[in-house]
């Protein structure tokens, strides 16, 4: 549990009411109240250690140097006790964990993080200017390190036995007061911790420019290698390696995560090619594919194609999936819940959002809005986004009702459409996940959750790669793009799926349809 206190500088408040001489009163034991969040737990815990240095300003001698302070669940504390002057700043310093030899001046990797990474953990706090108070004084902890994850889809067929990160620095010289760390030129292999089995590992370096090397060792003996772009890995910033493991090769992408560290972006292929370059691994089966590792049902409906029957969730490579409608991040997660606030569990059962250019994995211009359908875009190879035809094929109805094609495979007429609880009897169960809309061009996101009976997100639109519509602004530029989206009508008197025009801009569903 984090804690925020605020510094109380009782002794300014105490002279300010004096009018007599300097008082000599000492406020007591000195203490620490953190604000930190520690990189193997939530918290500092009971027991924990810090060393904590005080330099009166102006004198030559430090007051207190490394005295050890225990956190006791609230404070750390220990027998240093104040200086009588109440009207002399002192600047002090701590880190954790507690070295009794002294504050360190250099950091040596630890190589083998195999039983875990707290040993690795280096953190300190400085303050300046700081007066004699009998309130704990409140310190900001950082990690003076570099904090790494590393996720692993194995596919190989084998068990990962260690993960190593080879080129990492050998030590570092350190600066505790001025919270600098300064990496050697030597390099060292650090084992990492296998934080959850088979899936995620984790380890502590020194940061610094470096230009490293996955090395994973698999139990039929092979031991895979990746080598990673050279970069500066920063004091105190996370970065997550994402890797896809195959047979005889492993697939690399990253990107920064924040967990409780600052996030500080993505680490590289070596060479031209760049994480956002590499294939997509997809494998198809009968009533079923794979894609990017995650499994979708099919299925092959009255009108001779075969449909996704659950929406999508890949996230294009290079692209982060937001929680703000606001941001024109070009894919989102769904807010189909009673908050009406983005909520990432739902991605798992409810797909992803994306606008067209996400989907259609190209920027949309004046010159190209109609050169989409039939598009690859972003579904798996072999497949495509479906066309207005194969829409109006399946359901039947069509805002434009030149397009309406009687024929289609589940429309009724009597509801001029096709019934939701037809769709579902043949397997293509309709799935609401809300949708962002934005007007156009120079208008801002916002969620749309239309509420039925509890149902959440019934106004929901599945993206389809078949012009409508371009609109120009009255300089030429492009203003608004309409494609043919299905549409569910959820109501007391009807319940069906038709084919409308949906806003280029909007976040929507996306369910691919496999080539014939």
């Amino acid at each position: 549990m984090k804690r925020y206190i605020t510094l109380a500088l009782a002794a300014l408040a105490f002279a300010a009411c004096q009018q007599t001489a300097e008082p000599q009163m000492v406020p007591g034991k000195v203490q620490v109240e953190p604000v930190i969040t520690k990189a193997t737990e939530v918290n500092f815990e009971a027991g924990d250690k810090i060393g904590f240095t005080m330099a009166k300003v102006n004198d030559t001698e430090k007051y207190a140097d490394n005295a050890c302070l225990t956190f006791d669940g609230s404070v750390f504390a220990g027998e240093l006790m104040w200086y009588a002057d109440a009207y002399s700043e002192a600047d002090v310093y701590a880190y954790y964990p507690y070295d009794a030899e002294g504050t360190p001046a250099v950091y040596e990797a630890v190589a083998d993080q195999t039983a875990g990474i707290a040993a690795a953990d280096l953190m300190a706090a400085s303050k300046k200017g700081v007066l004699p108070t009998p309130n704990a004084i409140t310190m900001v902890f950082k990690h003076l390190m570099t904090k790494i994850v590393i996720n692993v889809d194995n596919q190989s067929g084998a068990s990962v036995e260690a993960v190593e990160l080879t080129g990492t620095p050998a030590a570092a010289n350190i600066d505790v007061a001025e919270l600098i760390v300064t990496a050697s030129e030597e390099n060292v292999a650090v084992k990492t911790y296998e934080a959850t089995a088979g899936q995620t590992w984790k380890t502590i370096i020194v940061p610094g420019t470096v230009k490293m090397e996955l090395a994973i060792s698999l139990s039929n003996g092979k031991k895979i290698t990746q080598p990673l772009a050279e970069m500066t890995l920063k004091s105190g910033g996370q970065y997550t390696i994402n890797v896809r493991l195959l047979q005889d090769n492993m697939i690399v992408s990253a990107s920064g995560e924040i967990e409780n560290w600052t996030d500080e972006g993505e680490i590289e292929f070596e060479g031209e090619g760049s994480s956002e370059d590499l294939p997509v691994e997809f494998t198809e089966y009968e009533g079923y594919f794979v894609y990017d590792g995650v499994e979708y049902k099919t299925i092959t409906l009255a009108d001779g194609n075969t449909w996704m029957a659950e929406n999508l969730r890949f996230i294009p490579r290079g692209k982060t999936v937001s929680s703000n409608p606001a941001e024109d991040a070009g894919i989102w997660y769904p807010a189909a819940n009673v908050d009406k606030v983005a909520d990432p569990a739902l991605a798992e059962t409810l797909g992803l959002l994306y606008d067209a250019a996400t989907a259609f994995g190209a920027e949309i211009t004046v010159d190209n809005a109609a050169t989409f359908e039939g598009t690859q875009g972003i579904c798996p190879t072999g497949w495509h986004i479906p066309t207005v035809a194969e829409m109006t094929g399946l359901v039947g109805h069509c805002s434009n009702s030149a397009m309406i094609n009687t024929e289609g495979a589940y429309y009724d007429a009597a509801i001029k459409g096709a019934s939701l609880a037809a769709l579902a009897e043949a397997g293509w169960n309709w799935q609401f996940a809300s949708m962002r809309n934005k007007a156009n061009t120079a208008g801002t996101g916002s969620y749309t959750v239309t509420n039925y009976n509890g149902v959440y997100g019934i106004m929901s639109y599945l993206i389809g790669s078949s012009n409508y519509q371009v609109t120009k602004n009255d300089d030429g530029s492009l203003k608004n793009v309409q494609y043919y989206y299905f549409m569910p009508t959820y109501n007391a008197s009807n319940e069906k799926v038709t084919v409308a025009y949906g806003n280029f801009l909007a976040g929507a569903s996306l369910r691919c349809v496999k080539n014939k």
